[in-house]
């Protein structure tokens, strides 16, 4: 459960970038509860990501996204987001309220090459490199405006933990 006493990190970036790796790794070393806001919204709702966006859309998977990230920030310390969360304006404008929104970004090669056959990523299953480029230079504003801090998740996670949770503990 929920740890009161700390705001909860929020993982933010395009998909591919290591959210819910280095989220995993931060909340099991440092004993804080942690979720991955798809895999909560695929439990929920007992349907696929890509399902989700069959039947609803991408507007209606915007809408579930916001309803339960503001469910999960309440309940956890931890929540890694989907590359998409900024996106939906309800979740990027409220997102712009929260202090510890973290910014995980890589070189788009190691991204391209981690998620471009992954089918349970509707906005980048059978793309070209250049779609992903333009999906990704146009959610680049998007994640800057709204971050705390940005790391490159190239680095090791032990490194980026020590990095974050100073950053964090500093503020």
């Amino acid at each position: 459960m929920k740890n009161n006493n700390i705001e909860p990190l929020i993982f933010i970036g395009f998909m591919g970038t290591g959210k819910t790796t280095l989220a995993s790794f931060i909340s099991k070393n440092n004993n804080l509860s942690y979720v991955d806001l798809d895999e909560h919204i695929v439990i929920n709702e007992n349907k696929t990501i890509p399902q989700i966006f069959e039947c609803i859309g991408e507007e209606g998977f915007r809408k579930l996204e916001f309803k339960y990230l503001k469910s999960c920030l309440a309940n956890y310390d931890i929540v890694s987001t989907g590359g998409g969360i900024i996106e939906g304006d309800s979740a990027f404008q409220f997102l712009k309220t929260q202090q510890n929104v973290i910014w995980l970004d890589c070189e788009l090669d190691i991204i391209y090459n981690r998620i471009k056959n992954d089918e349970n990523r509707p906005n980048a299953n059978n793309k070209t490199y250049m779609e992903l480029k333009n999906l990704y230079s146009s959610r680049i504003s998007r994640y800057n405006e709204i971050a705390f801090i940005k790391v490159n998740s190239n680095e090791s996670l032990p490194f980026l933990e020590n990095k974050i949770m100073e950053e964090v503990v500093c503020e």
